[in-house]
């Protein structure tokens, strides 16, 4: 009950915040500006309205002891929150019906904040955890797949499109997960552990550190490419690069979220002073064929889907070869 009234009271500063300032801001603007504003502030004052209604119920709650810090960061932070609050208001106040769902899920972020500082998601946690790692996260994957189709069966029909997929990912991984479970006690589980160990032992390698981290700025040069031509190029023409940044930006975050799980395992040394030019060249003609290669495969589902297994198996293949070659005698 203490963090129930805890989480209301500060939800009722945010509220009231965002509603001074969107009424500030709605009297100095003028044409539409004005509406929205006006709208987000008539929202925060309902929203207020109402916590203090539900307040009511909490009101013998003994409060939380607050933690006495800095001031300036809470500051910040409480007006960054309040920036976004108005952001969301005037962006929901253009389109018709949108206030109810963005009460809605105000009070839906109340409930979280509320969860969290009781605790009752750190418990949920501790028990979808239970069991080992194939059973977190199949448990996660079906409670993601739950709650996607239930928010999709929420909103609008144009917006459950992306719950959908969600749901149908979090029941494919649950599938996957649990079709491991059942693969892992007969012989060909145990060949295909093994051969994650082995998988696993050859990334943890300075050949591995290296691979990835000339992933990831292959990747990035590549995103940087292509958005740059998205941006240049008209409409028929910009879409297959803007695509083509989208799937480089996927190997970007994979090799530098790799590179920093192996962030204490040293890189080979890479390019010798007389080698230089002639790696920039590689480099520069490298990312110019992935750009030409992601644009024809772009706008093709099972292209780009064939394209990731393809680079996949391109970074395993370099990390086994760069692995033999450092280890030969």
């Amino acid at each position: 009950m203490s963090a129930y009234a805890w989480v209301l009271g500060r939800a009722l500063q945010y509220a009231a915040a965002t509603a001074v300032i969107a009424l500030a801001v709605s009297t100095i603007s003028s044409g539409a500006d004005t509406e929205r504003f006006a709208t987000a502030a008539y929202l925060a004052a309902i929203i207020a309205a109402v916590i203090l209604a539900l307040a009511w119920f909490a009101r013998d709650a003994r409060p939380l002891e607050r933690t006495h810090g800095p001031i300036f960061p809470a500051t910040f932070v409480f007006f960054v929150w309040v920036a976004a609050f108005l952001f969301a208001g005037t962006t929901l106040a253009s389109q018709p019906g949108a206030e109810v769902r963005a009460v809605v899920a105000c009070f839906g972020l109340i409930g979280a904040a509320a969860l969290v500082r009781g605790g009752a998601l750190a418990a949920l946690h501790a028990r979808l955890t239970a069991g080992g790692r194939r059973s977190a996260v199949t448990r996660y994957a079906v409670v993601i797949t739950v709650v996607a189709l239930g928010a999709g069966a929420l909103v609008g029909s144009a917006e459950s499109d992306g719950f959908t997929k969600l749901a149908y990912a979090a029941a494919v991984v649950a599938a996957a997960t649990i079709t491991a479970s059942l693969i892992a006690p007969t012989p060909a589980g145990a060949r295909l552990i093994e051969f994650y160990r082995q998988a696993a032992a050859r990334w943890a390698t300075p050949a591995g550190a290296f691979v990835f981290a000339r992933t990831a700025d292959y990747a990035v040069a590549t995103a940087i490419a292509a958005l740059l031509l998205a941006g240049l190029l008209p409409q028929p023409y910009a879409e297959p690069f803007a695509s083509t940044a989208y799937l480089a930006a996927f190997f970007a975050a994979l090799g530098i979220g790799m590179r920093w799980r192996l962030r204490g395992v040293a890189i080979e040394p890479v390019i010798r002073a007389e080698r230089a030019s002639n790696e920039r060249v590689k480099f520069a003609a490298t990312v110019a064929v992935l750009l030409v290669a992601g644009a024809g495969l772009a706008l093709n589902s099972i292209a780009e889907e064939v394209a990731i297994a393809v680079c996949l198996c391109v970074i395993w293949a370099a990390i086994a070869k760069r692995s033999r070659s450092t280890t030969a005698p």
